[in-house]
């Protein structure tokens, strides 16, 4: 009973007071920072359509435009593979690839070339104190009215076989917006 009462008071206390008028309900931060729902996903003002799942990727977070990209969204893939697809203004894409990969080396990570889907891309070994090795990658697409970039974060080289289809699932995702 003392239990039930003491929930019923810390109930009473954390609720919001109407001093000065209607209390407001909260936006979900997808909608303040411009996301809408959309049939299968979410789609930012500027376009951008995000769907639930990519490929064999599951979206987690979704991210407002900032001074770099008009909007994005995290996924995640089986056994920790990361993906950040962006959308960039028009032309700006190769810009911010070359910006990833000034950052990178200014940092001291390695550059490394790769084949297969990861040989169109730029790549840095980050993690190489470990039997694998921790390798990000960024590519850049230029569309008919916007830019993009998909970085991955992934290991070699236990997650090899996965980057091609990765990129082939965004890449098709990009083709489908409208």
């Amino acid at each position: 009973m003392k239990q039930a009462t003491a929930l019923l008071v810390l109930a009473m206390l954390t609720l919001p007071i109407a001093a000065s008028g209607p209390v407001l309900a909260q936006v979900p931060p997808e909608k303040d920072a411009g996301w809408q729902s959309d049939v299968g996903g979410l789609r930012h003002f500027t376009g951008l359509r995000c769907p639930d799942m990519i490929g064999d990727y599951y979206r987690i977070k979704v991210m407002e435009g900032d001074a770099v990209s008009q909007a994005g969204c995290i996924y995640t893939g089986r056994d920790g593979i990361t993906a950040v697809l962006r959308k960039h203004l028009q032309g700006t894409g190769r810009r911010e690839a070359l910006t990833f990969s000034r950052n990178y080396k200014a940092a001291g990570f390695e550059p490394i070339k790769l084949t297969g889907a990861a040989a169109s891309g730029i790549s840095f070994r980050t993690r190489n104190w470990t039997p694998t090795s921790l390798c990000e990658t960024m590519w850049y697409f230029s569309g008919a009215t916007s830019d993009y970039t998909l970085w991955l974060s992934y290991t070699l080289p236990t997650q090899e076989v996965e980057i091609g289809p990765a990129v082939t699932a965004f890449t098709m995702a990009l083709a489908n917006q409208n």
